[in-house]
């Protein structure tokens, strides 16, 4: 359903509930297009969520390709990674710092012929899709990046995927809402809004539209003037749980992040990241050495030189699912309210293109094309939608 637009003489005032990556990159957009925003989250600073447990990678060609079973969301991925380099650079200025993204590309590994024929599936759906693919021996794979001396059979470079660093990009995208005016309320727990005419807050604040973007932690409630509850539609969020290791920078690490089918190496300025694992259903944070061990096996597969790395740290994020793995952006069944939620593995690269669509429909009252696949309400029924997938479990 369209919304109608926000067209007025006083700039329409959004609250946007969450502080990750996408809330923050939604707040961005619509205060670029003139609204008032204010930023709920129930931490007190920032980086209380997912997101600073995140990969940071900006895989649009890598899943892109792997989509075959949802175009939609492949060509949504697309879309995202061509509005990072300009996202990015927007950041940067605003806040006058470094996110540290980088458009080295992105490495695909096979170890195995199973391994060597999904390769080739990824490589001709890149072909198909027109995107830029480089199939690579073993030995060129090696000439491309010199830590991948393990057993590797072969490899793909994919020129336009990237990565950033995630607790860089909230940092600065924090530092640039607050210079261009945005308010940020931290340490707010909003868990009933009331709704009417306009929105009104446990603080006593009122605001024209909300903006949904509490990633894997409940949304709110809302009710009407006389407390009537008002259902969203919106569908209970799935914890997904990952596990993720971070090591030492050393020269033995790669310059490219790197995928393999089961693990995927992201190496950053301060340390290398390994990660991670897919425990659906698991909503809590306990961090498992057996889990980390192997995950950190595998990476040394390929890439040797990662054996002696200290470790540093160690973590358990709940990426956000949704029935479908496919994210829900867009109006709710409550008018006005609006859902950016269920980005899953994936949520840093749709960032820019998930705050497009939800600033578009509230300051012009349009529904992108791109979004008709990501409504809400598509779980009325209660059954998954017909592109139901299982996730491959690598997470951005």
């Amino acid at each position: 359903m369209s919304l109608p637009s926000a067209s007025r003489k006083a700039p329409v005032r959004v609250a946007v509930i969450g502080a990750g990556v996408i809330g923050l990159a939604v707040a961005l957009e619509l205060r670029s297009r003139g609204a008032e925003v204010v930023v709920y989250d129930r931490g007190m600073e920032i980086g209380a969520g997912v997101t600073i447990r995140a990969a940071g990678m900006l895989g649009a060609a890598f899943e892109w390709a792997a989509e075959d079973d949802n175009r939609a969301l492949a060509a949504l991925s697309r879309h995202a990674g061509m509005l990072w380099p300009d996202f990015a650079a927007r950041i940067e200025r605003l806040s006058s710092g470094s996110i540290e993204y980088s458009d080295e590309g992105a490495l695909v590994v096979a170890r195995n012929d199973a391994e060597m024929d999904w390769l080739e599936s990824l490589a001709a759906a890149c072909q198909a899709r027109d995107l830029p693919v480089d199939r690579l021996s073993a030995a060129a794979l090696r000439a491309q990046d010199g830590a991948l001396t393990g057993a590797v059979r072969a490899g793909l470079l994919l020129p336009e995927d990237r990565q950033v660093d995630p607790v860089l990009l909230l940092q600065r995208l924090a530092a640039a809402l607050s210079r261009q005016g945005v308010g940020l309320r931290f340490g707010r727990q909003v868990e009933r809004i009331v709704g009417g005419q306009t929105f009104l807050f446990p603080d006593g604040d009122r605001f024209d539209r909300v903006v949904l973007a509490t990633g894997a932690q409940s949304a709110p409630a809302f009710v009407g003037p006389r407390h009537a509850p008002l259902p969203t539609g919106l569908p209970a969020v799935l914890p997904v749980k990952g596990q993720m290791l971070a090591l030492a920078p050393s020269d033995a690490m790669p310059r490219h992040v790197v995928h393999t089918r089961d693990v995927y190496i992201a190496p950053k300025s301060r340390w290398v990241l390994i990660g991670a694992t897919a425990e659906r259903g698991r909503s809590d944070t306990t961090v498992v050495p057996a889990a980390l061990a192997e995950l950190r096996r595998k990476a040394v597969e390929i890439a040797p030189g990662l054996a002696n790395a200290l470790e540093l740290s160690s973590w358990a994020g709940i990426r956000p699912g949704s029935p479908d793995d496919a994210p829900l952006i867009g109006e709710t069944a409550v008018p006005g309210v609006l859902a950016a939620l269920g980005h899953y593995r994936n949520g840093v690269l749709l960032a820019p293109a998930t705050a497009e669509i939800i600033a578009s429909q509230i300051i012009d009252g349009k529904v992108s094309p791109l979004a008709a696949a990501f409504d809400p309400l598509r779980f009325d029924n209660g059954d998954e939608a017909p592109h139901s997938r299982s996730g491959s479990g690598l997470d951005k």
